[in-house]
């Protein structure tokens, strides 16, 4: 194998492969990436156990060829190169060569005979998604979705397809996310859903450059196809509880507020909600036309008020503060109606500007 490339041609396609390698994986094959020029391409892979990263880049071969190369090493150097063209070849005795000009670097490669292959289509789910509209399906989702390996099926996203509208949908079991947008249907009405790690979803809207993400589902996998990148993503398995049944139908208070002037407020209050075990509690109190935000520990005590427009009943509730923070993260709009069921029910936040969105937060009993 010999070619010759751009340092930026090699440093996105690493980059980008990476991004599915584990390097602490004690098998040896997955800390690698793989490498194969075929004509004028250079094929990059990286693998882990749920998901491969396939990214080409245009080379100007000597000779083809494959093999494995450890990520971590050919990384460092690579970023470290200066931008100029850069030659790549592989010997007999199992070494990358890496020249530009009168420098000369090597490092050991291995066989890839056991590097793992990528799955291929078995048919299925196939759409075409706006990126602008994918990266906001999966921002105001991931948020919601668990950070704890230990909640399994909640660390992950459903989609779900009905005709031409993808839903995405995260939750921790104590708050949900339900962001919808428009795709274009590859097949006629059909309908479907997977789950996939919430973390994937955010790697993938950090790679795409393109206009447009072409997505395809089969039983066991998900393929991401952009620019000049093939993404493989094993589903997960488990089912998603329903979440459509714990969306309360009836409220009996509802309040409409100004989202930076709710936002400001209950950040400098959150301030003073988190301190050993009792972490992270504000009290909202509603009278009046009036959102009282107040919040109490061992640092103090803060509480603010804001006008609002108020209908139905008054209400004292609680809230984990940065299940109200982490929201304004999500939300593009300058007006939220919250409304609530009860003290002790499930609230709804919802963006007047954006009816496509979503959210479910459970109170603290006091």
């Amino acid at each position: 194998m010999i070619f010759t490339t751009s340092k930026e041609n090699l440093n996105s396609a690493i980059t980008a492969v990476q991004k599915a390698i584990n390097p602490k994986s004690i098998i040896p094959i997955y800390s690698c990436i793989k490498l194969e020029v075929r004509g004028d391409q250079a094929i990059f892979i990286g693998a882990g156990t749920d998901i491969s990263i396939e990214c080409s880049i245009p080379v100007q071969t000597e000779r083809e060829g494959v093999t494995l190369i450890p990520s971590k090493y050919l990384g460092d150097i690579v970023r470290r190169l200066p931008e100029i063209p850069i030659t790549l070849e592989h010997s007999e005795s199992m070494e990358m060569t890496i020249r530009y000009e009168k420098s000369v670097f090597t490092l050991r490669t291995m066989q890839s005979d056991d590097f793992p292959s990528p799955d291929l289509f078995g048919g299925g789910m196939d759409f075409t998604i706006n990126t602008d509209v994918l990266k906001k399906l999966v921002r105001q989702s991931s948020f919601a979705a668990s950070n704890d390996d230990l909640k399994g099926i909640f660390t992950g996203i459903l989609w779900e397809l009905s005709g031409d509208e993808l839903s995405l949908i995260g939750s921790d079991t104590h708050r949900l996310a339900w962001v919808k947008g428009i795709v274009n249907n590859n097949i006629s009405d059909a309908n479907g859903s997977f789950i996939i790690p919430a973390r994937i979803g955010s790697e993938i809207t950090r790679l795409i450059l393109d206009d447009h993400c072409h997505v395809r589902a089969d039983r066991k996998t998900v393929y991401f196809t952009f620019d000049n990148i093939n993404i493989c993503c094993r589903m997960m398995e488990g089912n998603f509880p329903n979440f459509r049944q714990v969306i309360p139908k009836t409220f009996v208070t509802s309040l409409r507020a100004d989202s930076k002037s709710l936002k400001d407020t209950t950040e400098r209050i959150s301030l003073f909600s988190a301190t050993g075990e009792s972490s992270s509690t504000i009290n909202m109190e509603i009278a009046n036309h009036t959102l009282s935000i107040h919040s109490q520990s061992d640092i103090g005590f803060g509480r603010e008020e804001i006008s609002v427009e108020q209908s139905g009943e008054d209400m004292n509730i609680s809230f984990n503060a940065r299940y109200i923070t982490d929201v304004f993260k999500a939300m593009d709009g300058e007006t939220v109606d919250i409304q609530l069921s009860g003290q002790t029910s499930a609230g709804v936040m919802k963006e007047i500007e954006d009816e496509d969105f979503l959210y479910l937060i459970l109170p603290i009993k006091i």
